[in-house]
């Protein structure tokens, strides 16, 4: 439980720290491949929800208590790889709600300018990888009980 709660403080200060030392550059890290290029997000993901930044901060503090919750929660052992996902997740989601109430969005920086992907910045990638082990942590969890049903019909 506490490695979930230090990870999350880590993700939410690397953010932080990133964002104040890089945003408000516009240079380039190597060539035309990676560069430092500021945006303001208002909205989601891509861009979607443009100006959607009072509801994803209403949207985020009932999220930011389940994360918590799932974190300290005596009740459901869900494991410590669940537990360090959650904090990872909790972390991203908590650097970007700190941007969207003291800046009205969230500032954006990391940029791969030769395939013009979106910008985004440290507590996007810590929310990609969170997910990304959540569903991992999921079909895992789903093909367990798939195998432990079918030994049991044996």
């Amino acid at each position: 439980m506490l490695i979930a709660f230090i990870i999350c403080a880590v993700v939410i200060i690397l953010d932080q720290v990133t964002k104040f030392c890089l945003y408000g550059m516009s240079c380039s890290l190597i060539g035309d491949f990676l560069w430092i290029e500021s945006t303001l997000n208002t909205g989601a993901s891509f861009g979607m929800l443009k100006n959607g930044t009072l509801f994803f901060i209403i949207f985020s503090i009932p999220m930011i208590a389940i994360m918590i919750w799932l974190i300290i929660s005596k009740k459901h052992d869900y494991g410590k790889f669940f537990k360090i996902t959650i904090g990872i997740l909790l972390g991203g989601t908590i650097g970007n709600l700190i941007d969207r109430i003291f800046f009205a969005g969230v500032r954006d920086f990391i940029y791969f300018k030769s395939i013009n992907f979106a910008i985004f910045n440290v507590a996007d990638i810590a929310i990609t990888v969170a997910t990304i082990m959540l569903v991992v942590y999921l079909f895992v969890e789903m093909f367990k009980k798939k195998e432990g049903k079918e030994e049991a019909e044996k």
